[in-house]
């Protein structure tokens, strides 16, 4: 009874991990959209009608390379690589304090357990340890912790992402060439381009 009351409680908290981690994918891929869509946009039409010099084109188009691998290492990769438990994962002591905050009275038990159990592997009182965990796990074992992450909330993170890809989608159906010319001009940043003359 006790191994199954604390194993569920693991399960739970580790179940409630990987959504932590689910939920800032999702918000790190709406924030990754829009920061990249968004500068790609803006240095393409940038570009188009400027007609930067190579040095110029090449620190643009190396600055979004950095930036755009930086956005996805950050808010893409590494919350994907915590999913699968690579790197610093949050412990089970930090899920308590963060399940704590949207279940009033929950945080202090789950601690309690989670300090207990660490006590009762060379305690005197080990049986009585145990039969304390037990109860206190039984306490909180119809608590969902994974209710206290609401994946709806990143809707609100739209608002980075929506406009960037309303915009290229502008640009891609009514004025494809600046985006074509520009990414031309920007990747091949080391050839000198002639700004056309304004009338023949």
């Amino acid at each position: 009874m006790l191994k199954d009351n604390y194993s569920l409680l693991i399960e739970k908290l580790d179940a409630f991990i990987r959504k932590f981690y689910i939920n800032q994918l999702l918000r790190g891929a709406l924030y990754t959209v829009g920061a990249v869509l968004g500068l790609f946009i803006l240095l393409n039409v940038a570009e188009y009608y400027f007609y930067f010099g190579t040095g110029v084109r090449t620190a643009m188009l190396w600055s979004f390379a950095a930036l755009s691998g930086a956005a996805l290492w950050r808010w893409v990769a590494l919350p994907l690589m915590h999913y699968f438990h690579l790197g610093k994962v949050i412990s089970h002591e930090q899920a308590a304090q963060i399940i704590g905050q949207h279940f009033t009275g929950v945080k202090d038990k789950l601690l309690n357990i989670l300090q207990l159990k660490q006590q009762s592997t060379n305690a005197i009182y080990a049986e009585l340890i145990h039969a304390s965990i037990n109860q206190k796990s039984e306490e909180i074992k119809i608590v969902p912790f994974q209710a206290a992450i609401d994946l709806g909330k990143n809707r609100k993170y739209l608002r980075y992402a929506l406009p960037p890809v309303l915009m290229l989608l502008f640009l891609l159906l009514g004025a494809p060439n600046i985006l074509r010319e520009g990414t031309r001009r920007l990747w091949n940043s080391t050839t000198k381009f002639e700004k056309p003359a304004p009338f023949k």
